[in-house]
């Protein structure tokens, strides 16, 4: 199919026909930065791309398609975070990404120079920016944008992002036990499990 798509006229030029079938994660070749040590994930996608300063912990997952770009300033993953597919993280100098341990990041969510405290979740298109502290066990709404800190067991929707209530403590512990989920799920993708979790 895809040699097919490089042989037709001017008109699908739009078409980029450098597809490679990545076999490995995609680290930088430069040798400007060391390369991330995988050795603690529970899983790395093959099309994950991740470079630079990258510190990930035990039982981390790194999800298809994601981007952990630490050019710039160092990102932490903590124990059994979860940064999931298309997600992107990056940072400007001076102010790391860090997600603390249980983190969820849901699909094509971005963070960027933020803190994110232990057994939150970023829900699906939620986009932190600069700055922000996310309080531990914290939900914040897909597609919500988050410009200012968010106290600790909040849910925050909308844009500008907007504490709605209080998360209750049952709330906050499925939030810890989703992300031991999703380990045990990241487990099965690297062949290293056969517990899907959910």
């Amino acid at each position: 199919m895809i040699s097919w798509l490089c042989d037709q006229p001017s008109w699908l030029e739009f078409l980029q026909c450098s597809w490679v079938p990545y076999l490995y994660s995609i680290v930088s070749n430069a040798s400007y930065w060391i390369s991330p040590d995988f050795s603690q994930a529970a899983f790395v996608a093959a099309n994950a791309v991740v470079v630079g300063s990258v510190k990930i912990a035990a039982g981390a997952s790194i999800w298809y398609g994601a981007v952990v770009r630490a050019d710039v300033e160092r990102i932490d993953i903590g124990e059994c975070t979860n940064i999931q597919d298309g997600a992107i993280l990056h940072g400007d100098p001076g102010l790391p990404t860090i997600l603390e341990d249980h983190v969820t990041v849901g699909h094509r969510a971005v963070i960027h120079s933020a803190h994110i405290e232990r057994g939150s979740l970023i829900g699906i298109g939620a986009i932190i920016l600069d700055g922000v502290r996310v309080g531990a066990g914290s939900i914040i709404g897909a597609g919500a944008v988050v410009t200012k800190n968010v106290p600790p067991l909040s849910l925050v929707v909308g844009i500008p992002g907007k504490v709605q209530r209080q998360v209750t403590q049952i709330e906050a512990a499925e939030l810890i036990e989703h992300a031991e989920r999703y380990q045990k799920l990241a487990l099965v993708h690297a062949g290293k499990g056969s517990d899907l979790g959910f």
